[in-house]
């Protein structure tokens, strides 16, 4: 039952193999790391989110959606299992509401992804479910102005980032991040930064079927998912300069 390369093991979340592995954890990364490219960038005046989108010749574009609104300063971008990351998405925004209504101000970023964090970590401490398959950016601006930036993991573990991606091009495009990354960078060249990032990443042509974008910008904090026209117009500006 327990022989060969974490058969047995991997039945339960609930059962570590012998060298202290939960395989079940492992395969729900896997799941992450073979989904769409999604970035997370934040500079001083916001926080700009950039999703991939695998669009199927025959599917309709905007039914498909990796970039969702959780409340009025607080956007997420995924990647990995979208059914999974639908069901976190409204627990998130159930959350977002009643944070509001007991403290009459809008719910921290660190707040809410420790709650999608808990939500995620319980099912990977029990037998009877499986971890969620899916990884979030969350991004945000606070009540006191300042620009968040968060990512979950499938097991449950958050860190804050100043620029990060998840999905199948997290080793290509994090590179691109790291080399041109610049905190004081404005919203809009943070942006034409995530393009080049995902670029480096995907071989598809960009266009605005294929990619969602969002900003949260520290001005307004409010999260603002960029239109078509919005889009076409970034797509035809040069890339970012370094």
């Amino acid at each position: 039952m327990f022989g060969i390369s974490g058969a047995g093991y991997d039945f339960s979340t609930s059962v570590f193999s012998p060298d202290g592995r939960i395989f079940a954890a492992e395969y729900a990364k896997k799941a992450v790391e073979q989904g769409a490219t999604s970035i997370g960038i934040l500079v001083k005046d916001g926080v700009v989110l950039l999703a991939e989108k695998r669009v199927e010749p025959l599917h309709e574009p905007d039914s498909i959606e990796k970039i969702s609104k959780v409340d009025d300063h607080v956007g997420v971008a995924t990647s990995g299992l979208m059914a999974d990351a639908r069901r976190l998405i409204e627990m998130a925004r159930i959350k977002a509401q009643s944070y509001w209504l007991t403290y009459e101000e809008p719910i921290p970023a660190e707040a809410l992804a420790d709650h999608i964090c808990d939500i995620k970590s319980m099912f990977t401490q029990g037998g009877g479910g499986r971890p969620f398959g899916v990884a979030m950016i969350i991004g945000a601006v606070d009540l006191d102005g300042r620009p968040k930036l968060y990512v979950t993991d499938p097991t449950g573990t958050l860190l804050g980032f100043l620029a990060t991606v998840i999905g199948r091009g997290s080793s290509q495009a994090g590179e691109l991040l790291e080399k041109k990354y610049n905190r004081t960078m404005s919203m809009e060249d943070a942006t034409r930064l995530a393009l080049e990032a995902l670029k480096q990443a995907s071989e598809a042509k960009m266009t605005p079927d294929n990619i969602e974008i969002a900003h949260i910008a520290v001005s307004d904090r409010k999260f603002h998912k960029l239109s078509r026209e919005e889009i076409e117009q970034i797509l035809s500006q040069p890339k970012v300069t370094n």
